[in-house]
């Protein structure tokens, strides 16, 4: 789907003054950080760079569009609405596979004060791997925005920093597998549908003692708000053959909730208990307050809290750039992640995987 931002002259005016508020003081930054300034130690503490080998703020193995690569093996308490496999569904094992980059721009330094700007992208894919008859691909989800991210150092014990993050514009696009589609098609013609969840949004996000590394141990909090910019909400109308033979385009309605909002506890301990020598120990939870969607009511759209934590340890290493690999375990419950099937409420998923991110 073509971004309707670009078609929207106020909503253009709109994203393009938070990108002109948030960029201003981080190119003031960049060009006084041209002027290096050399410490007792020799050292250059103000530095711009382009392309630089890390961003501000750590993304986290937990987050649903994280740029951490993961690989994962999942157990759900239900089905999928419609789905065609629910037989047997909770007693296997499903796949969910994320591959994600975090493509730099440009960052700099200047002893208390570090900024970034780069292009975050992020790939997932869950399969019913283990289905005997057919193994489908139950879910892909596509996401990618520009990112701003800057952080201040501060005397004290804690927090040692504060952080903020945004996106003034970022697009998913999320739809159930095509053979997903045909089965549940086949199971239920009259009564199928087909929800293509494709929309372009905003975040912003607060946080409190980033984590930085060979900094030692971190505390984070953060809180965001996100909205959409799309005036059609977080899904478009299917059309006549994404239906059943009983249901008109017409019949799904758009959604009306614009606003979510979580927050997010993470915690790295470079040292000591549950560190294992080369190996940290890296923690966090998000909980957030999710639009519920109803495909099919004009009632007001219910909302409902989601948490998702995860737990794990991974091969620590001080160069900036590496790819840390790394193995968890995961928790989530309250809404279904997975594309139209958001519409779920009283789901839960628990699973194990491997991890590289940086």
């Amino acid at each position: 789907m073509i971004p309707l931002i670009f078609f929207d002259k106020r909503k253009l005016i709109k994203a393009f003054s938070v990108i002109i508020l948030l960029a201003f003081p981080c190119f003031t930054a960049a060009l006084h950080s041209l002027d290096s300034e050399i410490t007792e130690s020799g050292k250059e503490t103000r530095q711009l760079n382009i392309f630089p080998a890390h961003p501000v703020i750590t993304a986290y193995t937990w987050e649903m569009h994280s740029t951490v690569n993961r690989f994962e093996f999942l157990k759900a308490n239900k089905a999928p609405p419609q789905y065609p496999w629910a037989e047997g569904f909770t007693d296997r094992v499903f796949l969910n596979i994320q591959l994600g980059a975090d493509i730099p721009v440009i960052g700099g330094e200047n002893g208390e004060w570090l900024w970034y700007i780069g292009l975050p992208v992020s790939f997932d894919m869950t399969d019913d791997f283990f289905e005997p008859e057919t193994a489908p691909v139950m879910n892909t989800d596509y996401w990618f925005g520009i990112r701003f991210e800057s952080l201040y150092r501060i005397s004290a014990k804690w927090p040692e920093n504060i952080s903020i993050r945004i996106l003034p514009i970022y697009h998913e696009s999320t739809h159930i597998g095509d053979e997903t589609a045909l089965g549940m098609s086949y199971d239920n013609p009259t009564d199928f549908y087909r929800i293509n969840v494709s929309y372009e949004a905003w975040e912003i996000l607060i946080g409190l003692d980033e984590w930085e590394s060979g900094r030692g141990n971190s505390f984070n909090l953060r809180l965001g708000l996100s909205g959409h910019w799309n005036a059609d909400g977080y899904y478009s109308s299917p059309l006549q053959g994404e239906l059943g033979t009983s249901l008109h385009p017409s019949d799904i309605i758009p959604s009306r909730g614009i606003l979510e909002y979580f927050g997010q506890f993470n915690t790295v301990i470079e040292s000591g208990f549950p560190s294992i020598g080369s190996w940290v120990f890296q923690g966090g939870f998000e909980l957030r307050n999710n639009i519920l969607p109803d495909y099919f009511s004009t009632e007001k759209e219910e909302r409902i809290w989601t948490i998702n934590a995860s737990i794990g340890w991974y091969r620590y290493s001080r160069r900036l750039n590496a790819r840390r690999i790394g193995f968890y375990l995961r928790f989530l419950g309250g809404q279904n992640p997975h594309g139209q099937f958001r519409e779920q409420d009283g789901y839960s998923e628990f699973g194990a995987g491997i991890s590289m991110g940086l």
